[in-house]
């Protein structure tokens, strides 16, 4: 393709249109910058869509049509976003109009102009948004023209520069990147000339779509984004628009001047009749009436931004708690912990959840409740693992919105016992049942030492013995560690017993437990001995007899 006339500009308009609108919540979502108040898309939307109603009046040459894209935006113009698209329609205009047919010439001039009479109605131009993009665009087509007699080769490229340029604007805006977004505005943009391309490339666009077919498009091209900004954080709280009617003696540029010491995102344009603002402010009353000394007003739209923010981030926050509502998973385990080795081995049991605790860090309901929130799950299974925890447990029942079940774990090999038992495919009260019934399967062993002298049933320890438990109870004491760990065993072991599994503490080393182990196999050879590393404070071994 050669050139574009006023007809196939004209469709192009009108597929830009289209791209646009079937595009714009995702516009919307992208919506960080200036104020993250979700309207850039639909406010492009609109711009364009009064382009589309003034080209139904047009008449069949280039310069209606190019009139339509001028006038249209600017009357139509919609936010900051929308006032800086009506700049870009109107420099592309300000080319198209004076031709009979769009050459590759003319499309690089239209680019150029575009990006100059964007970046002039800006008092201060930001870069990283669609100024960028506008700008990136132009100076590719400047650079490139002379490589393509295709017009359509030609657009598609520049488009393609366009895009390169949108994918750079979180490194120029600290607020994109911060929320891992392109900058909406630019996305708008390319959205626009992607619909133009496709159109004069013989493409369908599709617009007018069914619910469905939205929610579609949402949920595929849905972008999250976690801004910092909140309501309380917008210093120019209402978006302010208005066009003045003049007598053609009044500057846009004055004007916009005299009113940017009372807010800022402030874009200012003009023709000889008319000036159209867009501006941020606290006291969009005053602006007005400094307005209304040059002309006569209309099209006046004042927005709260920051009720706008404040719906924007109560949708999401609804959003996602419907999409975790959606997302529950039935079953979810928190449980406590003592050592990096018990966090690795519950991490691979399933755990969703560990908590730190312990003989002397015994969590507080607080903490549980808080732990027990933090898991997506319709039934959530908690293991305390110390006798001194669970009632704190049973306090978080009546705190929790799920079904918060305690499985009456007094050590953490109960807890392992419990896990290894679970079944999906039973009701939660089964469940409860089957780990519960396991726990008696079990008989739990710690090696530990006195913190002073002591009676224990016929047992007088004294301070910094080593002592060992037997599901709680203390059982056998000693002077040496090895010793008195391997009495613990010989105490608790029948001629039932099939598997001891031996955690080992953080003052203990490998080599000292694998010696350990090694003599244990000795003298118990028919019963499997499996060792591993706990990690836990306070407790040199942790077992557990089966």
């Amino acid at each position: 393709m050669k050139n574009i006339g006023f007809e196939d500009l004209k469709l192009a308009i009108i597929g830009a249109n289209k791209n646009l609108e079937t595009n714009k919540e995702y516009v919307n979502g992208l919506n960080v910058f200036p104020v993250p108040d979700g309207d850039t898309g639909t406010n492009m939307s609109l711009t364009m869509k009064s382009v589309r109603n003034k080209l139904e009046s047009a008449e069949p040459n280039m310069k209606s049509v190019a009139k339509a894209l001028s006038t249209g935006s600017l009357m139509g113009a919609r936010g900051n976003s929308g006032v800086i698209l009506s700049q870009l329609c109107r420099g592309a205009a300000k080319v198209f109009e004076q031709v009979e047919t769009v050459e590759i010439i003319n499309v690089v001039e239209a680019f150029e102009s575009a990006r100059d009479t964007a970046y002039k109605a800006v008092l201060k131009p930001t870069e990283g948004t669609i100024l960028t993009v506008s700008r990136m665009i132009a100076e590719f087509a400047r650079e490139n023209f002379l490589k393509y007699d295709d017009i359509l080769v030609f657009i598609k490229d520049c488009i393609d520069a366009g895009k390169d340029a949108l994918n750079k604007t979180p490194e120029m805006l600290p607020v994109l990147k911060e929320a891992n977004v392109v900058d909406a505005g630019g996305q708008g943009l390319i959205f626009l000339l992607e619909g133009a391309y496709r159109t004069l490339n013989g493409e369908e666009v599709i617009d007018n779509l069914t619910d469905s077919e939205v929610m579609n498009i949402n949920l595929n091209k849905h972008v999250e984004h976690d801004s910092t900004v909140r309501p309380e954080d917008i210093v120019y709280g209402y978006c302010t628009e208005f066009l003045i009617l003049t007598d053609g003696t009044e500057s846009y540029e004055d004007f916009r001047d005299e009113i940017s010491p009372y807010g800022d995102s402030i874009v200012a344009v003009g023709t000889d009749d008319m000036i159209k603002i867009h501006i941020h402010t606290d006291d969009p009353g005053f602006v007005l009436g400094l307005a209304r000394k040059k002309g006569e007003l209309t099209g006046i739209k004042i927005e709260n931004m920051r009720l706008q923010n404040a719906e924007v981030i109560r949708l999401k926050e609804e959003q996602e708690k419907a999409a975790e509502k959606e997302n529950k998973k039935k079953y979810g385990f928190v449980s406590v912990s003592i050592g990096e080795g018990f966090d690795e081995i519950f991490n691979d049991l399933g755990i969703d959840k560990l908590i730190k605790g312990g003989q002397t860090m015994n969590p507080s309901t607080e903490d549980i409740v808080d732990a027990v929130n933090s898991v997506n799950a319709e039934n959530i299974f908690i293991f305390p693992n110390n006798k001194n925890i669970i009632l704190a447990a049973k306090q978080a029942v009546e705190l929790v919105d799920n079904n918060l079940i305690v499985i009456e774990t007094k050590s953490i090999p109960q807890a392992f016992t419990a896990m290894i038992n679970f079944d999906d495919s039973k009701t939660a009260t089964e469940n409860w049942e089957a780990m519960t019934e396991s726990l008696k399967e079990v008989k739990s062993l710690q090696l530990t030492y006195a913190i002073r002298d002591t009676k224990s049933g016929d047992l007088d320890i004294e301070k910094d013995d080593y002592i060992g438990l037997e599901n709680g109870d203390i059982v056998v004491k000693g002077k040496d560690m090895k010793d008195t760990f391997k009495a613990l065993i010989k105490h608790a072991v029948t001629d039932e017993s099939g598997i001891i599994s031996i955690y080992y503490g953080e003052d203990i080393s490998e080599t000292e437990a694998v010696d350990l182990q090694e003599e244990l196999e000795k003298e118990y050879p028919l019963v499997d001995i499996e060792l591993y590393y706990g990690g836990q404070p306070l407790y040199y071994y942790i077992a557990a007899i089966e």
